[in-house]
């Protein structure tokens, strides 16, 4: 017997916003649904006026600044990669529902046209690769500044997006913008935490998984800008089913 083809049909794709000079938009993944399958890192422009818009949204306290594509404009995560997409028509929103999995109406604008400027990350889940042995994340950013985000591996994992309080100076500025990947040492990978394992302070990492050199990454001042085990990420959530 031949395998179904698995063809990702175009959809919806929503991704936090996180930023303040140089925008950046993490896909928001799916375990359960394969067009949704994909850790994704994108660094986009907007037209300025609403780049500006969203600069002033995301100061207000308890926001998770979003944007999906708009009805007029479906399309398939793989076309960011094959490069045949990039840009597309958005909505934005000011907040996120984790409980509803959805943004927070209204939107503060509609069909804005977003530039994908450099794919970051892009990531099909792989069900046969185990669990890092440590907490890993992803570290970019551009000019002076710099993010995590969470490596996500299998079901169940969680979604954590985090801006730094200063780019470290043991990796270069081309490496930033490149994205690289750190192990938290201090911190098995499992279990799946139930709030952001993260605190203030510095702690020991190693640079793609390597024995050595071992670096200390400093998390004073960052900010947490998304952490979540549910918004339909996991077939089950496993903080509400403990």
């Amino acid at each position: 017997m031949t395998a179904p083809s698995i063809i990702d049909q175009p959809g919806f794709h929503g991704m936090f916003m996180f930023g303040t000079d140089t925008l950046f938009l993490s896909h928001m993944p799916m375990f359960t649904m394969e067009r949704h399958m994909y850790q994704v890192v994108l660094q986009a422009t907007l037209p300025a006026a609403i780049m500006k818009e969203y600069q002033t949204q995301r100061t207000n306290p308890g926001t998770h600044c979003n944007l999906r594509n708009s009805k007029s404009d479906p399309y398939a995560l793989p076309e960011l990669k094959s490069g045949r997409r990039t840009s597309f028509k958005a909505d934005l929103w000011a907040d996120y529902s984790n409980d509803q999995a959805d943004p927070v109406d209204p939107p503060f604008a509609t069909e804005v046209p977003v530039q994908v400027e450099q794919l970051v990350h892009f990531r099909h889940f792989n069900a046969d690769i185990p669990y890092p042995d440590h907490l890993t994340y992803l570290l970019f950013g551009r000019g002076n500044e710099a993010h995590l985000s969470h490596y996500i591996a299998r079901d169940p994992d969680y979604q954590h997006i985090v801006t730094l309080g200063g780019v470290p100076d043991w990796l270069s500025a081309d490496q930033i913008d490149a994205s690289v990947e750190l192990s938290f040492v201090n911190h098995a990978s499992q279990p799946v935490p139930c709030s952001p394992p993260l605190a203030a302070g510095s702690e020991p990492v190693l640079f793609e998984g390597m024995d050595e050199p071992q670096f200390t990454l400093d998390l004073s001042g960052a900010t947490s800008v998304w952490f979540s085990t549910g918004n339909m990420l996991n077939a089950t959530d496993p903080c509400v089913a403990a």
